[in-house]
């Protein structure tokens, strides 16, 4: 994806151009029910925005600068007026959201939730989340790790990083698993290339959150 400035990234879909930028901070989404799709080839799929009138549309004045390439694979969810609410998340755990024109993406099926397919350091933006295997079959240990506030230098400069974490052993049910204890609560579903997080807010300091689209 791109926002300006180019960077190079390994893509762990098959297919992926590796060159991509993006916006410096994702919007907040509903990842429960979204499916998989394959950015068509031809141009870039740009991302609409949402959150000024009249949008999203296509237009100018909705167009976000990041996009996605052919072969790109997306998270999608409901659709508006020839659009898509789509999540795109590369290797490094850059995340971006919008909506993509529907006419540019080709649904793909979800592969099984294997054993093997959970397993790995899962990144998204300031969080990290290592699934290994469990203490037996059908179940898996997470330990995650999340930041808030890196992404202000000033905020940085003084110290005022919140910090949080989580650790535990979960049962597999089907594509999902849930970790939990006294306060906090992380919910997990694998959804092919992605993980999928959402969690209670009680993991860590103030707005610390689990909550995202994580990539390998």
């Amino acid at each position: 994806m791109r926002s300006g400035v180019a960077i190079a990234c390994a893509i762990a879909a098959a297919g992926v151009i590796p060159v991509r930028a993006q916006d410096s901070h994702a919007e907040s989404a509903t990842y429960e029910d979204m499916t998989l799709a394959r950015v068509r080839p031809g141009a870039r799929a740009y991302f609409y925005r949402d959150d000024v009138d009249g949008c999203p549309a296509v237009s100018s004045r909705c167009r976000r600068r990041a996009y996605v390439v052919a072969g790109d694979v997306v998270l999608i969810g409901i659709a508006k007026d020839g659009l898509i609410k789509a999540a795109y998340t590369d290797g490094s755990g850059r995340p971006t959201e919008g909506w993509l024109s529907r006419t540019l993406l080709q649904p793909i099926p979800t592969p099984p939730a294997s054993p093997a397919a959970w397993r790995g350091d899962w990144n998204y933006d300031e969080a990290d989340i290592e699934i290994t295997a469990g203490t037996r079959p059908g179940r898996i240990r997470a330990k995650g790790t999340a930041l808030w506030g890196t992404h202000d230098p000033e905020r940085a400069r003084r110290g005022g990083i919140h910090d949080g974490a989580f650790a535990g052993e979960a049962t597999v049910t089907g594509d999902r698993a849930i970790f939990s204890d006294e306060r906090c609560r992380v919910s997990v579903r694998l959804i092919g290339p992605y993980l999928v997080a959402d969690d209670n807010l009680q993991c860590g300091g103030v707005n610390v959150s689990f909550s995202g689209v994580y990539r390998r």
